[in-house]
């Protein structure tokens, strides 16, 4: 069964409910939704932070009441930060004041003088067109970038240019695409990376030019599309090809943005404190070899996923979640996992199947204006009676504890995001490609796959309305592979071959790698959108078993126009 019949199961219940597109998914943009749910004082009630993208329109609403309270104490930066977020989904402000919209809230985004009387109309739009039935907006995509990399000749850079469109019908039907046609050179752990698993982050097919394996320019198309809409009050429904993220953290143990968008259905139901979503996603199995004539399509594989979050109190928000990953089905998606409230491990016991199915739980606690603390549990497999032994394989867990702190030391607009994450060995991973926890050769949770533990700091500083001054740092241990052995931590290999014990396993085992990844950069934003960027990364990677060192030192400079920055922290 196709997802897109799936789809048209819901369009049935298609009624006349205001819907819009989603936030983008860029670093940028989830802190402010993060740093302001903080200051707010308590968790919005307008979306649920947790489960990202959230709504353009839900995030107008929540901005309005935030600047309404007094006791937020919003400093000049943050007026500012609210106002760029607000000009972003301006077509929603109207509804977010049913009594009538103020002047100069109606006219920030207007620009002083627009190109050829209909273009550039609004700071962030070069083109739009607005009536009552049908509403778009049209933007140009633009980045250019290049660098230095100590450890290649070949100097990094990224030239992409492309267009986003958004809109809807009537405000019942939200629409959205973008396309990019991209020419990258990455640094050189990237492109290391790259050839262990055959793929790039974030993206789906890409080609190397002229077949260069040492150079490794690449050249692909990205895109994205959907469309969404209410089926019900309380019920929002979206299809096509995107992106999710699961979490409050900088990585998301449980579902994240890091491998390619992926064709999905996601139904968003919220009554009162709770929320409950569903993804039924077909993704793609491309470590299954296929004719490179063209003559065989690439495999699908699929997974199914709920989550249940609850805000307990108006600071504590926690949720559960299940995830089953499946394939080589003759009628494609099993109509079994279309069950959107039944256990998965139900399923599963019912059909007799091997297939791939993860629990665990999420939470988040905001407190004093200041902080918040999150954390997520992953539970691939576990038996308690393996678990008295010491270190049985298949006790695969994971986990995340983090804490953001928000005008930090009495600095307005210092923030700072303590994390730590770990995983056992072998989790994700599954006896076959179709069930791994893989989307087009990526992780669809955290970029080192498996075996690892990992500490990160990230500083953000605003010292003024344009100026964002950024601190990275992650420190890692991670198990590799050698020798051809399985020791864990490539969730693209089938656990049940060349696995060395059953028992005593730890986090690290294999071939030991120590990572320390620092960055510092700067981003000055030019207009709305428009943004010069100047960084330094630094990447040292130690192998204790072999005291071989590697480091990185890569300086890079950038201008990009509608695109958010290409995170490689890992």
């Amino acid at each position: 069964m196709r997802l897109s019949f799936i789809f048209f199961l819901g369009v049935i219940c298609f009624s006349s409910s205001a819907q819009g597109t989603f936030t983008p998914l860029n670093s940028d943009y989830l802190h402010y939704i993060e740093r302001y749910e903080i200051k707010s004082g308590k968790l919005s009630n307008k979306f649920y932070s947790n489960v990202k993208p959230i709504t353009r329109k839900d995030l107008i609403g929540f901005i309005v009441n935030l600047e309404k309270d007094s006791s937020a104490k919003l400093s000049k930066v943050d007026h500012f930060n609210l106002a760029y977020l607000q000009n972003d989904s301006w077509e929603w402000l109207a509804d977010a004041y049913p009594d009538g919209i103020d002047e100069s809230k109606n006219t920030q985004n207007n620009t002083k003088k627009p190109l050829l009387k209909y273009f550039l109309q609004k700071k962030s739009d070069f083109y739009y067109f607005q009536n009552e039935d049908f509403d778009i907006h049209i933007s140009p995509i633009f980045q250019f970038a290049f660098g230095n990399d100590n450890l290649t000749n070949n100097s990094p850079f990224t030239n992409t240019r492309g267009i986003e469109l958004r809109g809807n019908l009537n405000k019942k039907l939200g629409f959205y695409t973008m396309l990019t046609e991209n020419q990258i050179a990455y640094p050189q752990y990237v492109r290391d990376y790259s050839r262990l698993y055959n793929g790039f982050p974030y993206e789906g097919f890409t080609k190397v030019t002229n077949n260069d394996s040492t150079r490794m320019v690449t050249d692909f198309f990205s895109a994205r599309g959907y469309i969404t809409f209410k089926a019900l009050k309380n019920l929002t429904l979206q299809f096509g090809h995107d992106k999710n993220f699961i979490g409050s953290g900088i990585r998301s143990l449980i579902l994240s943005d890091f491998s390619a968008p992926y064709l999905h259905l996601k139904a968003i139901t919220q009554v009162g404190r709770f929320q409950y979503i569903n993804i039924f996603a077909q993704a793609v199995n491309k470590q299954v070899p296929v004719a490179k004539d063209g003559t065989e399509q690439i495999p699908p594989k699929y997974f199914t996923f709920h989550h249940l979050s609850a805000n307990v109190t108006k600071n504590l928000n926690i949720g559960l979640f299940e995830t089953v990953v499946f394939g080589q089905r003759k009628i494609g998606f099993d109509v079994n996992y279309l069950n959107p409230v039944i256990f998965y491990r139900y399923v599963e016991g019912h059909l007799g199947s091997v297939d791939n199915s993860i629990i665990g739980a999420d939470f988040k606690y905001n407190f004093l204006r200041r902080f918040s603390l999150y954390g997520q549990l992953v539970l691939d497999e576990f038996n308690f009676k393996h678990f008295q032994r010491k270190g049985w394989w298949a006790t695969k867990y994971a986990t995340q504890i983090g804490l953001r702190y928000i005008d930090a030391l009495g600095v307005k607009n210092l923030d700072l995001q303590f994390e730590y994450n770990l995983a056992r060995p072998y989790i994700y991973s599954h006896n076959s490609t179709y069930s791994n926890f893989i989307h087009y050769n990526m992780p669809l949770a955290h970029p080192l796959g498996a075996n690892f533990r990992e500490f990160l700091f990230i500083a953000r500083y605003q010292p003024v309305k344009r100026l964002t001054l950024n601190y990275n740092l992650m420190i890692a241990q991670h198990g590799e592979d050698y020798n051809f052995i399985n020791w864990g931590g490539n969730i693209q290999r089938n656990y049940n071959l060349l696995r060395p014990y059953d028992y005593n396993n730890f986090i690290g085992q294999g071939n030991e790698a120590n990572i320390q990844y620092i960055e510092v950069g700067a981003s000055y934003m030019l207009g709305h959108n428009l943004f010069i960027d100047a960084g330094f990364q630094s990447r040292r990677v130690n192998y204790p078993e072999t005291a071989q060192t590697t480091t990185s030192n890569i300086f890079s400079f950038g201008v990009r126009w509608n695109i958010g920055k290409r995170q490689l922290l890992f």
